[in-house]
């Protein structure tokens, strides 16, 4: 049932999107994405101490997300992307895993 409902929220996003005054913006179109499509990048160049983790981690419990996870399609099947990786937000990504 949750599938669905997402699916078909996708669909009215993409839908608004191709109308949308500013689909020429990166962050006009957000979509849900399963995580279990979703990998993480080897080239993380950023560092977190683990106070910094603690810290985004309190954040995320008490605030939810407030910033998405930006991926980039990888791999395709039947013209969709199948599977996806992380470009921006490795560190949330990571403790999302956690859950």
């Amino acid at each position: 049932m949750m599938n669905k409902k997402i699916e078909a929220l996708n669909k009215i996003k993409i839908s608004l999107h191709q109308i949308s005054p500013f689909k020429n913006e990166p962050t006009d179109c957000v979509l849900w994405i399963k995580q279990q499509q979703v990998i993480a990048n080897d080239y993380n160049p950023n560092v977190m101490s683990p106070t910094e983790k603690r810290l985004l981690e309190t954040s995320l419990v008490k605030d939810g997300y407030t910033q998405p996870v930006v991926v980039l399609p990888i791999q395709q099947s039947k013209n969709k992307p199948s599977q996806w990786q992380v470009v921006d937000g490795y560190h949330r990504y990571l403790l999302s895993k956690k859950k």
